[in-house]
């Protein structure tokens, strides 16, 4: 069932686990009987229910050592239950979870993934609305208002430079300096960049907002697979500049004394991970557990000794202190998830060396 994950030595996912469906009691009714009533009696019934079911199945394509400190937090704090987890390798994940949901075998009863075209299996019925009292802790734009999705991780995405190859009087501030002739053939960009292309439509509107990339196009791009790739071919000389690429991998990598730092172009898009309760979960109450602790302050906390950036608005990392001051976004994450197709689609035409 299993054949394509690859398993974490902690919580090694050892054998198949029998799936649940879409059938029977859904998901949300179970916890409906849950939450109706105080907040202390709903936190002992869900550890009854949870103690009951004995574990918690859990699918992800987080990476690997921040994977391994979540779940083993968590099972300090709930001895008694045993996730199990199988981790997928980026859009994996989709086709794993919507394949099992169309034959009603979807063994999952937490989902974590950063990958926005997910999203587009809410629609086809195979999450489940799951309102955890943290949730309102969380700005708006880190949660849905039906209560299909929480943020639980922020990525920024941010242009990265070569601090050997540019000056500071070159760093970009707005996405249109990028198109100065300086620039014709210095830049790369990541080939499925397809997330922070719907944020620049959204924000701008899709006729202004393709104008401009189609401007960018006319700089000679340069494309490679994978941000973090792109990082590290910007700290080796390869390009002068990212256009887009993920703030904890500059930091991570201009820590280790790389020559590669981010430019404060407004606006930066922030990009959420996402979690998910399945409907018809098997173990929904040691699902709803899990998924609270997600989101608490203390699994937070966790993310942040990993150099990831929190969600939750009271957990500071020191992403928190460099963006001071420069302007931040949160794109409707839902609508470019819903139109994630379109959106690659589209994409590949206004950037045809992208294919």
């Amino acid at each position: 069932m299993f054949r394509h994950l690859v398993c974490l030595p902690s919580f090694l996912l050892c054998c198949a686990v029998a799936g649940a469906g879409l059938a029977g009691p859904s998901s949300e009714s179970k916890i409906l009987a849950v939450d109706s009533p105080p907040a202390s009696e709903r936190q002992t019934r869900l550890l009854v229910g949870a103690r009951q079911e004995g574990e918690v199945v859990v699918y992800l394509n987080l990476d690997l050592l921040v994977a391994n400190a979540l779940i083993d937090a968590f099972k300090r704090k709930y001895p008694f239950l045993q996730p199990r987890v199988a981790r997928f390798s980026g859009a994996s994940i989709i086709a794993r979870v919507e394949n099992e949901a169309r034959v009603g075998k979807l063994a999952a009863d937490v989902i974590l993934s950063g990958e926005l075209g997910i999203l587009v299996l809410v629609d086809k019925g195979v999450m489940a609305r799951y309102r955890s009292p943290l949730r309102e802790i969380y700005p708006e734009g880190f949660k849905d208002k039906e209560g299909f999705w929480h943020a639980y991780l922020i990525n920024v995405l941010v242009p990265a430079y070569s601090t050997r190859l540019i000056s500071k009087a070159e760093v970009p501030q707005r996405l249109e300096d990028l198109f100065r002739p300086y620039w014709k053939g210095k830049m790369a960009m990541d080939s499925q960049s397809y997330y922070w292309f719907g944020a620049v439509l959204q924000q701008s509107g899709d006729e202004a907002g393709l104008k401009l990339m189609q401007r960018l196009n006319e700089q000679n791009l340069h494309f490679a697979r994978g941000r973090r790739l792109l990082t590290q071919l910007v700290a080796a000389g390869e390009f002068d500049l990212a256009v887009e690429t993920n703030l904890n991998s500059v930091l991570g990598i201009a820590q280790q004394g790389a020559p590669v730092w981010f430019a404060p172009m407004k606006p930066l898009y922030l990009r959420p991970s996402f979690l998910f309760l399945t409907q018809g979960a098997a173990h929904p109450n040691a699902a709803a557990l899990l998924i609270d602790y997600l989101l608490s302050e203390e699994a937070q906390k966790v993310l942040v000794d990993h150099d990831r950036m929190p969600a939750h608005p009271k957990v500071t990392a020191r992403e928190t202190q460099l963006l001071k001051g420069i302007e931040t976004r949160m794109p409707d994450a839902l609508d470019i998830g819903r139109r994630y197709a379109a959106l690659g689609k589209k994409y590949l035409e206004v950037f045809p060396g992208a294919r």
